[in-house]
């Protein structure tokens, strides 16, 4: 059951610094508390222009969560979104002096454990949740992923990679700002070796290297060992909560998701956002008691092209 009935932001201001993941350049991020529920709201301080963290303005999502607003761009925000999404903190102003957010380690750890330093305050209201009552579906190939009706946030993720070294990965949980920070927080962004030329090519990666990332190479990774034995898997599921963000409010329901990824994490939430009859507001969470893993009758499938 999440932990908090109220709006929250941070008790105080925070600043990390580092470099891009894909253009290795330098950048600083300011988190900045707000005195009533805003969201999350990005600021280009070049440029003073704000993007909020929405859908409707997400794009470029090759290998990372971009948002494009008035000709800025700001790439690679899915695992910030996703620390504070995990520790439901979904009021802030994030004010950002680049392109793209810090790498840092490959994690969400470093955001997540600079919040709990900062520490969380409520402000006033209540949160609001959006609730799956209807099932919705966005489908590439065989690649899909889908919102079900549950009382609570769960999810369920699945990989499947034709590389020996990394192969098929399953993993499921329901969502708390603790099992968020055991099972998913610390888990690093990943690549396969052999692609590493390629994606520089097209000036993705730049600034990747062993410290901030999991290479699988034809033998296993070449990194000097794994967080999680499946930590390939519970990363896609730390992106997905960052993704999810882009809802605007906090989710109720179980996401499944198939061989997906950043496109499809985003469309899904298109299609959320797109059906209003898939879904209300209310501000009571209940603790969750119903499995299932069945496709229902009557699923809204969105198709999705390449």
């Amino acid at each position: 059951m999440p932990r908090s009935t109220a709006p929250q932001t941070l008790s105080r201001e925070i600043t990390i610094s580092g470099h891009g993941l894909h253009g290795n350049r330098p950048c600083s991020v300011r988190l900045v508390p707000v005195d009533a529920p805003t969201g999350l709201v990005f600021v280009h301080t070049l440029t003073g222009t704000e993007i909020p963290a929405k859908a409707g303005l997400a794009g470029d999502l090759v290998l990372s969560t971009t948002l494009l607003k008035d000709g800025v761009r700001l790439q690679t925000i899915e695992h910030l979104l996703s620390a504070l999404s995990g520790l439901e903190v979904e009021h802030l102003r994030i004010e950002v002096d680049a392109e793209e957010l810090p790498i840092l380690d490959g994690s969400a750890a470093p955001w997540a454990d600079a919040i709990l330093a900062a520490g969380v305050k409520a402000l006033s209201g209540r949160r609001r949740f959006m609730k799956i009552i209807r099932p919705v579906e966005v489908r590439n190939g065989d690649r899909w992923i889908r919102a079900l009706p549950y009382a609570g946030l769960r999810l369920r993720y699945v990989i499947d990679f034709p590389v020996p070294a990394l192969g098929r990965q399953s993993r499921e949980l329901t969502l708390t700002p603790e099992k968020y920070r055991r099972e998913l927080g610390a888990a690093r962004t990943f690549c396969l070796a052999h692609e590493i030329d390629a994606m520089r090519a097209r000036g993705l990666a730049l600034g990747g290297s062993l410290d901030n990332a999991v290479v699988f190479g034809a033998e296993g990774p070449l990194n000097d060992s794994l967080r999680y034995e499946d930590e390939a898997v519970r990363h896609k599921m730390l992106d997905l909560v960052g993704d999810l963000a882009l809802l605007g409010a906090p989710l109720l329901g179980l996401v499944e998701a198939h061989a997906a990824g950043h496109a499809l994490h985003v469309a899904l939430v298109q299609a959320i956002l797109g059906d209003p009859g898939c879904w209300e507001w209310t501000e009571e969470a209940e603790p969750a008691a119903v499995r299932f893993f069945f496709q229902p009758a009557g699923l809204h499938v969105a198709a999705q092209t390449a």
